[in-house]
């Protein structure tokens, strides 16, 4: 079975548009359910609903988990029977496995954390007690937290980003999602435009040997781990104590949206998601934030007035 999984890898790595984290993830699931399968001596399809059903009663795995792992699970399925490699397996295809999920509320980073956090970057980019090294980083990594916070796409996505994607006259980006899937967006921001535009002016300095827009010390294509590493520097250099990831400024670009009036239809274009429903998540986080705030400011709710005789 290793070499069916190293097959379907290479397959997914090369049609379609995905991380390399999210191939380690498939990989690791493969070789677990490889293993179980070679231990109980049966075929693939016959053992992915015993070994889900194992790992929630055994393991006790999370039910996010769960689920992932039996998407992957399924996809893998599909390509050995579509690929004529195993027969096709029609009580397997029928079979529905389903454990409630506990829906997680998005989360977001404050307006004055994000404030405090750019405010603090672009300090450093002119503080002259900072090297001239210190500096031109943070040039880039100004243009780069300024992108993710005002587009909302994914660290992926900036990462993936080429200088060819980028219409300077028309202030927009292609960006490259996931399966391959292609979307248009708008620098709508004077202040990330001036970003990009301060930082494509030294890009060169930094020697790059591709046409990456985003490059790392070496030239080469900033990571998603570059990226990751570069938000929790300048989190910590603003003294900022709240958890948050990069993903944590699509979360919050996504609720601003929907808080200052904008459609979830839109939203969900501008997000890249190919359906709705993983949109939809965003109006209830915009909904308690509207609560707290009508609860917490409404003037109505300090007004003692006598309602009856």
């Amino acid at each position: 079975m290793n070499q069916w999984i190293s097959d379907f890898l290479i397959y997914k790595k090369n049609y379609h548009n995905l991380s390399s984290r999210t191939i380690k993830a498939y990989e690791s699931d493969l070789n677990l359910l490889a293993i179980f399968c070679l231990d109980k001596k049966i075929p693939v399809a016959d053992g992915i609903i015993p070994f889900i059903n194992k790992l929630n009663q055994e393991d006790q795995l999370k039910i996010s988990s769960l689920k992932r792992k039996m998407i992957t699970y399924r996809m893998f399925y599909k390509y050995l029977a579509s690929n004529n490699i195993i027969p096709r397996n029609q009580q397997f295809e029928d079979s529905r496995i389903s454990y409630p999920i506990q829906k997680k509320m998005p989360k977001t980073l404050k307006i004055s954390d994000i404030d405090h956090l750019l405010s603090t970057m672009y300090f450093r980019s002119q503080n002259e007690a900072v090297s001239i090294y210190q500096r031109k980083n943070c040039t880039r990594d100004i243009a780069l937290l300024e992108l993710l916070i005002s587009t909302g796409i994914r660290i992926s996505e900036a990462s993936s980003i080429d200088l060819s994607d980028y219409d300077q006259m028309d202030n927009s980006l292609l960006i490259h999602g996931k399966n391959g899937k292609e979307r248009l967006i708008y620098l709508s921001s004077h202040e990330t435009k001036q970003a990009i535009t301060t930082y494509l002016k030294i890009r060169g300095t930094y020697h790059p040997v591709d046409q990456s827009l985003f490059v790392n010390k070496y030239g080469k294509r900033l990571s998603i781990y570059g990226i990751e590493d570069i938000f929790s520097k300048y989190l910590k250099l603003a003294d900022i104590q709240t958890p948050a990831t990069p993903h944590h400024l699509r979360h919050t670009f996504a609720t601003e949206l929907l808080n200052n009036g904008a459609n979830i239809r839109e939203v969900q274009e501008l997000l890249g998601h190919s359906s709705i429903v993983t949109t939809q998540i965003y109006t209830e986080v915009s909904m308690e934030r509207k609560r707290h705030v009508l609860d917490t400011y409404n003037y109505r709710n300090s007004l003692i007035i006598k309602t009856s005789k």
